[in-house]
């Protein structure tokens, strides 16, 4: 690699940490209004429960699978839909404590609290070899570390789901492609106003063999 080519790697994957700082603010602040007012909350659940649901579908949940989803956030809308979509019990983490207080909040604001059970907790580190699917939000850090533990201590013929911001996946699927033992099964692609293009984000679909 010359020099130059070095220089624009670097001034890459520093506009890309900056990009996913900026999303990742985004979605926190997204969470904690949509937990604040009902109001947001509907414009939040309209702009982005579609898509959610659309992961639903192409994986086919309806299933009584045993749930994980690392960084739910304040809002923990995937929760809400996956209730919708799987019978099985449902888990959500975030490192965040007062993000995981929310979103308990908010559980048992949809009267859900009998299927969605809500922890603090840190995805590098999480106990993970109980659930039969695994999802991974787009916030989530960091993501390298945490997929390798997901990687190394699921068990076999777990379904490991993980969102990205689409300009942020090339790490992710590096590391993907050093575990063989990781096939991706299906991706889709979510451009919601206002992720359009790179701003959007991707849905992996891998299978632990």
């Amino acid at each position: 690699m010359t020099s130059q080519d070095s220089k624009k790697n670097i001034i890459e994957r520093v506009f890309i940490f900056f990009i996913k700082k900026l999303s990742n603010f985004f979605w926190d602040v997204a969470d904690t209004w949509s937990y604040k007012s009902s109001t947001i909350a509907r414009w939040y659940n309209n702009s982005i429960e579609k898509e959610y649901h659309k992961e639903c579908s192409i994986y086919g949940l309806q299933k009584n699978l045993r749930v994980l989803h690392i960084g739910c956030g304040a809002y923990p809308l995937t929760e809400i839909v996956l209730a919708e979509c799987c019978s099985g019990a449902l888990v959500g983490i975030d490192k965040n404590p007062l993000a995981a207080q929310r979103a308990r909040e908010v559980i048992q604001r949809h009267h859900l609290q009998n299927r969605v059970t809500i922890h603090q907790g840190n995805g590098i580190e999480y106990p993970i070899s109980e659930f039969d699917l695994i999802l991974i939000s787009s916030c989530s850090l960091p993501k390298v570390q945490i997929l390798e533990h997901l990687f190394n201590e699921a068990k076999h013929q777990t379904t490991i789901i993980v969102r990205e911001l689409r300009m942020a996946s090339a790490d992710v699927l590096h590391c993907i492609s050093e575990h063989p033992e990781i096939e991706m099964t299906k991706h889709m692609q979510h451009n919601p106003f206002p992720f359009y293009g790179l701003l959007g984000w991707d849905t992996f679909y891998l299978q632990k063999n």
